[in-house]
């Protein structure tokens, strides 16, 4: 072995050291498919949940501006949303299944706010500007998107799945995976990217893509409380701090 200097030697020490740090990680690298559906068990604790809802879409083949929401659900399914940032600035939205007919009750922010109207919830009122219902809203829908998907091409043998990496997310450590789907055969979408949380085994943030590549759909949960008791009376739009 030639006569190496001191820095020449530390430098090769360095760069042993990362490989092996390297592969110690690559081993220690969990097995995605149980990460997901351990999700579905996580969710069943969950009885009510606060978040900083942070949604973007792509609506009408245009990709929107993020929008940051003030977000409470309560099972079996109630849900308030009010618009914090983003172009539907001061609006909000009460939905309970089972009352008031199943309608979604809301109205805009600006000059429009003193205006509150009922709503179905996949009308086109309702819907504006919208990828989905308030009805398929939270992280309860998103873990049946992400576990039926799933289930259905492991049984299928066509699941291309991949844990690529611990990262922070809203100042939490998350399992970050990717899911790749095929075209033509019924499935939600072609490549999900999702971020479980390792402290609650939660989704928290999830982006969705079409099979072409462009973003279909964004959602992150900030500041994610879970189990609060969130009382039924802020489900309701006369509660105090709402604008209804």
């Amino acid at each position: 072995m030639p006569d190496l200097s001191i820095s020449a030697r530390v430098l090769m020490l360095s760069i042993i050291l990362v490989v092996c740090v390297s592969a110690s990680y690559a081993d220690m690298a969990p097995d995605p498919v149980p990460v997901l559906k351990g999700m579905a068990a996580a969710y069943a604790k969950v009885d009510d949940y606060s978040a900083t809802f942070i949604k973007q879409e792509r609506v009408g083949g245009k990709l929107l501006p993020a929008e940051t929401i003030r977000f409470k659900f309560k099972k079996p399914f109630m849900v308030y949303m009010g618009w914090l940032k983003g172009p539907h600035e001061g609006r909000e939205a009460l939905y309970v299944q089972g009352r008031n007919d199943n309608k979604v009750t809301g109205h805009e922010g600006g000059f429009l706010g003193f205006i509150t109207i009922n709503m179905e919830p996949r009308g086109p009122t309702a819907m504006r500007g919208n990828r989905h219902p308030i009805t398929d809203v939270g992280i309860g829908r998103l873990v049946d998107i992400v576990t039926d998907n799933m289930d259905r091409a492991l049984k299928d043998g066509v699941l291309d799945i991949r844990y690529v990496g611990p990262e922070d997310v809203f100042g939490r450590m998350a399992a970050h995976i990717t899911v790749k789907l095929p075209e033509g055969r019924g499935y939600y979408a072609g490549r999900i990217e999702i971020w479980v949380d390792g402290g609650n085994g939660l989704p928290v943030k999830i982006e969705i893509y079409g099979w072409d590549g462009p973003l279909w759909e964004s959602y992150g949960y900030r500041n994610l409380v879970i189990n609060p008791g969130i009382p039924d009376e802020e489900f309701d739009e006369g509660f105090k701090g709402y604008d209804f």
